[in-house]
């Protein structure tokens, strides 16, 4: 699953590469179909993600993908998201990292995977 957008550069490449689906995290109201939402807060406000209802079946393993982790409020998100459609989400992985913002943990129990930390 990649986060909206720079998710969506890394994430169907990664998915071809092991040959499994993708799907798509996206801010509200960009998705057709039925879907389902979170909100969540971000360090100047709030915001909104959503996913398409049949995106994962109950029980499938995601991978989420994105290119930054700061305070980790959209990776939060877009894991509970999953979570409520009942995936497993086996880790998180990231291009970079701001490790002085915390993000992994407060992602936890998912682990976090980052190319890049500073």
């Amino acid at each position: 699953a990649g986060l909206d957008a720079r998710g969506f550069l890394f994430g169907p490449l990664l998915a071809q590469r092991l040959g499994v689906g993708f799907v798509q995290v996206r801010k509200r109201g960009k998705l057709p179909g039925p879907t389902l939402s979170v909100a969540y807060q971000l360090e100047y406000g709030k915001a909104e993600v959503e996913i398409q209802q049949d995106a994962v079946a109950p029980g499938q393993k995601v991978l989420v993908i994105d290119d930054l982790l700061a305070t980790g409020g959209t990776l939060l998100a877009a894991c509970e998201l999953l979570e409520k459609l009942q995936a497993r989400v086996l880790e998180c992985v990231v291009v970079v990292e701001l490790q002085e913002l915390g993000g992994a943990e407060r992602v936890r129990p998912v682990p976090v995977f980052s190319l890049v930390q500073y």
